[in-house]
């Protein structure tokens, strides 16, 4: 499991990395005045570069998660009890209720 992590954390720095080229490929584009060009690379650098820091808090995540102990990952705890309250408003409760109108016998 611990490679599963440093895989995780390489590919987002990876991820990272490539977008920041991206970015930078859009700079060199935006200086030789080629404005249409550079568009689709900021997206694409954008994408990907959100996509890197994502796999990294994934990482960070599936660390913090494998470093918490037993007994507080294993605990269960019982649902809390609520109480019935009475309806509060002037709508009586069958006015509310789904279904066609028919009368009761």
């Amino acid at each position: 499991m611990r490679f599963a992590f440093w895989t995780r954390e390489i590919a987002g720095w990876a991820l990272i990395l490539l977008g920041l080229a991206a970015f930078w490929n859009s700079y060199v584009l935006l200086m030789n005045k080629l404005v249409f060009q550079a568009g689709p690379t900021v997206f694409m650098g954008f994408i990907i570069f959100r996509g890197g820091i994502h796999v990294l808090k994934v990482a960070v995540a599936a660390q913090a998660a494998r470093t918490l102990p037993e007994s507080v990952s294993t605990t269960t705890r019982k649902p809390p009890r609520y109480s019935i309250q009475p309806a509060i408003g002037p709508t009586p409760q069958k006015a509310v209720l789904p279904g066609p109108k028919v009368a009761r016998k």
